[in-house]
């Protein structure tokens, strides 16, 4: 099975750079880097480990459509797939829902600020700079009048649209290389359906793309341990109280109810009591915790809905987690 290593830009680009060497003498596929807009940058990451490595491809998990141009965006990544002999990976979001606005761009309501036109425009004007033709582009969102690529691109870089939305998914059935289906949590249901709408765009395209998904993954050989240090995530704790949709764990018996204190405490900044709130059954629907053995039988159960590739992001214990799941057997 090919496996991959996905972090959160929150350790300093030479500890990630060396996790990456060390990613790489172990056999993982590739190593994802999510981008924030307040925390390290992506592309600083992809140059410094891309220079440090010789065979595993690092990618963007995900850089979203505002904040910077797509002409922009297509030659920073030709630039890196040249330094590293296309191993660069462009991994393209629409952005953080709750941090975008911080910047003055609407995300919601989708039926005005029209998320798919923009990530349509976006990945046409990236592909046709690519291409080493002259563009000229007007639409809803980008205009290029007339630009090319001021060097020979070698090197092709693999495109994926990262979303949760089944329009754009479909859309990176039809138009990308690949497609990442969730940005972290996700149960085996909720992925086996947004599998199912990158399926729907491959049908209608007559092609396969690979399907990327990021899974929190917790490991320990003391399995409550591997648990608490989710609960405490700060990340675990923000998706399940911002992000998720209500119903996503009703199947587990984990209802809107149920969540509201751990809500309640989470907007209040009470960490602690937000931890403690979590229901366990919870964090074993949406994360991979436990032991190795454990932890490799949860991803075939993701394997299996359709996930090409998982992305393990590794928390608490992490060179543990890392070395015990080793594609090379550590």
């Amino acid at each position: 099975m090919r496996l991959a290593l996905g972090f959160n830009p929150v350790l300093p680009v030479r500890e990630m750079t060396n996790i990456a060497v060390k990613a790489e003498s172990l056999g993982y596929e590739s190593f994802w880097v999510h981008e924030s807009l307040y925390q390290r940058d992506v592309v600083t990451y992809l140059a410094s480990i891309l220079s440090s490595t010789r065979r595993i491809r690092a990618a963007s998990g995900a850089v979203n459509t505002f904040t910077r141009h797509p002409v922009t965006m297509a030659a920073t990544f030709a630039n890196l797939a040249e330094l590293s002999e296309g191993r660069a990976v462009l991994g393209l979001g629409l952005g953080s829902f709750p941090t975008i606005p911080l910047i003055g761009f609407r995300v919601f309501p989708a039926a005005e600020t029209k998320p798919l036109r923009r990530m349509r425009e976006y990945v046409k004007i990236v592909r046709a700079v690519w291409s080493g033709e002259k563009v000229s582009f007007k639409g809803t969102f980008f205009t290029v009048n007339d630009l090319e690529l001021g060097f020979k691109m070698v090197y092709p870089v693999p495109l994926y649209v990262a979303s949760l939305f089944p329009m754009t998914l479909r859309f990176a059935g039809r138009a990308a290389d690949g497609a990442i289906l969730s940005p972290t949590l996700a149960t085996v249901e909720g992925t086996a359906r947004m599998a199912g709408f990158v399926k729907e765009g491959e049908t209608a395209a007559e092609r396969k793309v690979d399907r990327a998904s990021y899974m929190m993954t917790s490991l320990d050989p003391d399995v409550e341990a591997a648990r608490e240090t989710v609960k405490k995530f700060y990340f675990f704790l923000y998706q399940l109280s911002d992000v998720l949709p209500a119903n996503t764990l009703e199947k587990y018996g984990v209802t809107e109810e149920r969540l509201r204190p751990m809500k309640e405490a989470w907007k209040k900044g009470n960490i602690p009591e937000a931890s403690r709130l979590v229901p366990e059954e919870a964090v074993d629907a949406l994360t991979i915790v436990g032991t190795p053995d454990r932890a490799m039988q949860r991803v075939a159960e993701y394997a299996k809905v359709g996930v090409d590739l998982p992305i393990l992001m590794p928390i608490g214990n992490t060179a543990y987690a890392i070395q015990s799941l080793a594609p090379g057997g550590g």
